[in-house]
């Protein structure tokens, strides 16, 4: 039981740490100051990390996680397409990368 409590923290740790990021990105944007570096990092994290969740989410339901019956099911599976709606997150690190190589 403590392991998986360990893991529910580390996942909602990540949850708020990404959460932080994402509506700092959303201020930015308001204020129309949001560059396309920050945007490609936010989509690839946001997709990432929501992959990530539901990966390890699935792997604490067991056998059960693949059942069509349990929503967790349907999270795993939304959740692996999210890396490529908007740009593959491959390009996401491409825009990310250029914006590091122009600078110098």
């Amino acid at each position: 039981m403590q392991t998986v409590q360990h893991k529910l923290a580390e996942l909602k740790t990540e949850i708020c740490v990404g959460r932080a990021f994402l509506d700092n990105c959303l201020q930015l944007h308001s204020e129309k100051r949001l560059d396309p570096s920050t945007a490609s990092m936010a989509k690839f994290w946001a997709s990432d990390l929501q992959n990530k969740v539901a990966t390890q989410c699935l792997q604490l339901h067991g056998g059960w996680g693949y059942m069509w019956e349990y929503p967790i099911a349907k999270a795993f599976v939304d959740s692996r397409v999210q890396s490529i709606y908007g740009g593959t997150n491959e390009i996401m690190k491409e825009l990310i990368a250029r914006s590091i190589v122009s600078q110098k």
